[in-house]
């Protein structure tokens, strides 16, 4: 289970990963930010020290190689819907974990899809199944939802605002 706009709302919530978009600013900084940066924009490194594990969403490609050594000592896996930063990724870092956004599932390089949760069915699930595709699906907030996800063997992660929710589902469900 993933905590969407995790830091540091979802510090030590018990959420597998947090989840943090990732851009540069104007000075080349790596900064928490969904659209275009700000200058009051939190920076990377403040992140990294808290020690969270880390679910990197990338909204840039070409800053992938530059920012995998940057983290290389935390716990972390990474998303994005440029294909061309999953193929950088797995070249030069074969070991880190690396997802495809999509609205669909797609086969790729990618570790796993991390698809939009209003475009997912049974069918999407089948199709991931049968090709052994790794399926994490965003950004779910509707208990029902939840439920339903983090109950079905075909969902790996689900990624969520609701992590105290999902946290409860999950634990019931032991």
């Amino acid at each position: 289970m993933i905590a969407h706009d995790g830091y540091p709302r979802w510090l030590n919530s018990g959420a597998d990963f947090l989840e943090v978009d990732i851009r540069r600013n104007g000075h080349g900084e790596f900064v928490l930010a969904h659209d275009a940066p700000k200058p009051d924009s939190l920076r990377l490194t403040q992140v990294l020290s808290s020690g969270a594990p880390l679910q990197l969403d990338l909204k840039e490609s070409g800053y992938e190689v530059e920012l995998m050594s940057y983290v290389r000592n935390i716990e972390f896996v990474v998303t994005t819907p440029h294909r061309e930063s999953i193929e950088r990724i797995k070249e030069r870092f074969p070991h880190v974990k690396a997802g495809l956004t999509r609205t669909t599932p797609e086969l790729s390089t990618a570790d796993f899809v991390a698809l939009d949760q209003r475009y997912v069915d049974d069918g999407v699930l089948a199709f991931c199944a049968e090709h052994a595709l790794e399926v994490w699906i965003w950004t779910v907030d509707d208990p029902a939802r939840l439920k339903r996800y983090i109950n079905d063997e075909r969902v790996a992660a689900v990624i969520t605002n609701r992590p105290d929710l999902a946290l409860r589902i999950r634990s019931d469900r032991s």
